[in-house]
């Protein structure tokens, strides 16, 4: 009986570790005229860690996007694994900072979790297909607000759009976005976010979510307005579970995305 309680709490261990990584992007307040500095979030939101070395791989590199299109930022010089820069230094204006976890197998069986499908597992319990996706709002120069760049879909699989700049946003105005899946508004989406300082517990051994300061569930044109409660550093979240195509190589093909933004004065 103790050994089964054990195999189930450790499952239930491996499951919690398994599904709570979540991937965001923050940046450095930076001026017109400096190099952008950027974050790779993946672990316990707002805390930033490095990113386990046989997982590097799973990442597309880091994106700035601008009027002029997209590139891919570098890693920082003597920087950790989860720090990038641009490549030159930027104009005032407003960007999006973007990342991207490529589709990737998660099978659980009696001994834990593994990278595989259920082709490679066959006695697994159940198999997941996750992709996660980040974007951060920039803004560069304390007067920028535009949104020519950052209400234009990025690509996702599963995107957070803004439809307007946070930078216009006070507290307790609305801030409107449209969620959209395969480039298609996602009507029915849950959508949560929460605020660094928020949720203050210790959540490095229980990995659960970190409780959340706004939920709403999108209309019938995938949108919904997120109403920040206070100045600061925020993320919104959506996911999205559907059956993988072919049953017998994964039972759930699942993406979660990312917004973070800045409301009020900046956090740094």
């Amino acid at each position: 009986m103790k050994k089964t309680t054990l195999l189930l709490t450790c499952a239930l261990l491996f499951s919690a570790t398994a599904q709570a990584h979540r991937v965001w992007v923050e940046t450095a307040h930076t001026h017109g005229g400096e190099i952008l500095k950027a974050e790779l979030g993946y672990g316990e939101f707002p805390d930033l860690e490095p990113i386990a070395k046989e997982r590097e791989s799973l990442f597309k590199p880091m994106q700035l996007i601008t009027e002029r299109g997209k590139e891919n930022l570098i890693r920082q010089r003597r920087g950790a694994n989860y720090q990038f820069q641009s490549k030159s230094a930027v104009k005032d204006g407003s960007y999006i900072v973007t990342a991207e976890y490529v589709p990737t197998f998660w099978s659980k069986n009696a001994g834990g979790w593994k990278r595989v499908s259920m082709k490679e597992m066959p006695d697994a319990t159940y198999c997941e297909q996750s992709a996660m996706y980040g974007k951060h709002i920039v803004n560069v120069g304390h007067e920028s607000a535009d949104t020519a760049v950052i209400t234009r879909p990025v690509g996702h699989r599963l995107e957070i759009v803004p439809l307007d700049n946070p930078a216009n946003i006070h507290v307790n105005d609305r801030f409107k976005v449209r969620i959209l899946l395969n480039g298609e508004p996602l009507p029915n989406a849950t959508v949560t976010a929460t605020f660094d300082g928020f949720d203050t517990s210790d959540r490095s051994k229980t990995h659960k979510t970190e409780a959340q300061a706004f939920s709403d569930t999108t209309d019938d044109k995938g949108e919904v307005a997120i109403i920040p409660l206070r100045q600061g550093f925020w993320k919104a979240s959506v996911e999205h579970k559907a059956d993988y195509p072919d049953q017998s190589v994964c039972q759930k093909q699942t993406a979660y995305t990312t917004l973070t933004f800045q409301i009020g004065h900046s956090h740094h």
